[in-house]
């Protein structure tokens, strides 16, 4: 399973690769001959050395570079649109990278899960729930974020409903589209940990009708920790606290997301003062008023833009933190007691 996942990560990379030189205008063929060299050397590096942690860190470097060089490729297109640039290249070009994005940040993880199961059942349990990687996540919803920036765009050329939607996010500085960042990266690791917790939760729920336990579930190891009874305490007060220190970063998104909201309402009031000061100053007659006042108080826009979607969005991250906490904290008590159990039977 191991090799498995290796193999799709390093075909996945090598895919992203070729996606990106043809969007740099290179050649087909010299693409796939400046791809396979790199694609022999990370697969000669990972077959060829012994020490498995060593092999899963290059592995781990390599996809790290590769969503790096997406996350560019987003990213450039996207800054251009917010600054008022013209991209040239359509929209969809993009469309295979997002998804090789999507695929490097999962096998990304199957790959680090896999490279887990080597370490004792304590430490193996404590980084399962602790989550993806925030790196890789980061940089994933960067992708994401430019995705989502130029996708709008898209739309408002296309449909003229969504003209108005797509000016609050692209015309309102760079707030919103860090709120936007911020939103994704919290969602990433909050659906990492909580894919990992409904695994562990079937695993538990399984176990506890004793029914057969697949290889996956990883219940043998988790049994192992009430081996030895009197440091079982021990055991679950370092679950417990790497429990809350997995939340850390989480916690801090979803109290920064709102914050942004109202940086760029205070931020708004306070340009839109600047200009009403500056037009009470003038000698403007009454026929000019109106034009420079619309001026003026055009910054109202961002106060109230930026403070809507950062509200928008604190509203479902803070929901889905709370669902993941709820359904963590719940699985590891039933695991808590179900180990409690096992120690007084023996």
């Amino acid at each position: 399973m191991h090799h498995i996942a290796v193999m799709l990560h390093q075909l996945i990379l090598a895919m992203t690769g070729l996606n990106i030189l043809l969007l740099l205008d290179v050649s087909v063929i010299i693409a796939i001959l400046s791809v396979l060299p790199i694609h022999g050397l990370i697969s000669g590096l990972h077959f060829g050395l012994r020490n498995p942690t060593i092999s899963i860190r290059v592995i781990s470097i390599a996809g790290t570079c590769g969503l790096v060089a997406i996350a560019i490729m987003f990213v450039v297109p996207a800054w251009m649109l917010i600054d008022g640039s013209v991209w040239m290249n359509p929209t969809s070009s993009l469309l295979p990278l997002l998804c090789a994005a999507l695929a490097l940040y999962a096998a990304g993880i199957w790959v680090t899960s896999m490279a887990s199961q080597r370490l004792d059942a304590l430490n193996w349990l404590a980084q399962f729930l602790t989550g993806p990687g925030l790196l890789i996540s980061l940089l994933t919803s960067l992708v994401l974020t430019a995705a989502t920036l130029l996708g709008l765009d898209w739309l408002s050329e296309n449909f003229e409903t969504m003209r108005n939607i797509t000016k609050r996010f692209l015309e309102r500085g760079v707030i919103p589209p860090t709120t936007v960042f911020l939103f994704y990266w919290g969602l990433l690791l909050l659906f990492g940990k909580w894919w990992n917790i409904m695994l562990l939760r079937r695993s538990v729920d399984r176990w506890q009708v004793d029914r057969p336990i697949t290889v996956q579930s990883h219940i043998d190891r988790i049994q192992s920790l009430a081996s030895e009874s009197d440091k079982l305490d021990e055991r679950f007060q370092f679950l417990w606290h790497r429990h809350d220190q997995s939340y850390l970063i989480p916690r801090y998104i979803a109290w920064a997301v709102p914050v942004l909201g109202f940086i760029g309402t205070v931020l708004g009031i306070s340009l839109a003062a600047d200009g009403i000061r500056g037009l009470i100053g003038t000698d403007t007659g009454i026929s000019g008023l109106s034009s420079e006042l619309g001026t003026a108080i055009a910054p109202l826009g961002i106060a109230f833009d930026t403070t809507l979607i950062a509200l928008t969005l604190s509203v479902f991250l803070v929901g889905f933190l709370s669902l993941v906490q709820r359904i963590e904290e719940r699985t590891l008590t039933m695991l808590e007691l179900r180990l409690r159990e096992r120690t007084r039977v023996r």
